[in-house]
């Protein structure tokens, strides 16, 4: 590229680009519903994190079977909740 071709891009468009990007990553105040699925999801991801913890430790063939269980069932509710927080724009609020 010389420098010609890089004075031909037109530097409005650039800075208002720029500006358009920055304006949608604003937080918007959060209702208690929303406040209470993000609240939801972490608590989730906690007893998740404790199961994976647990399950390094049984050894009992019987409590493996029943966390196993346990970790799938929260599975589904944080992937439940997880798409909740998507659809209402709440997940660039957590990431």
């Amino acid at each position: 590229m010389n420098a010609e071709m890089i004075n031909t891009v037109p530097q409005p468009s650039i800075r208002a680009g720029v500006r358009g990007f920055f304006a949608r990553n604003k937080r918007r105040p959060l209702s208690d519903e929303d406040r209470t699925i993000l609240a939801t999801l972490e608590d989730l991801k906690a007893d998740l994190d404790l199961i994976h913890r647990t399950l390094d430790v049984v050894t009992d063939p019987i409590l493996i079977d029943s966390f196993i269980y346990e970790m799938n069932a929260k599975n589904v509710r944080y992937k439940y909740f997880l798409n909740l927080c998507k659809e209402k724009g709440l997940i660039g609020e957590l990431f």
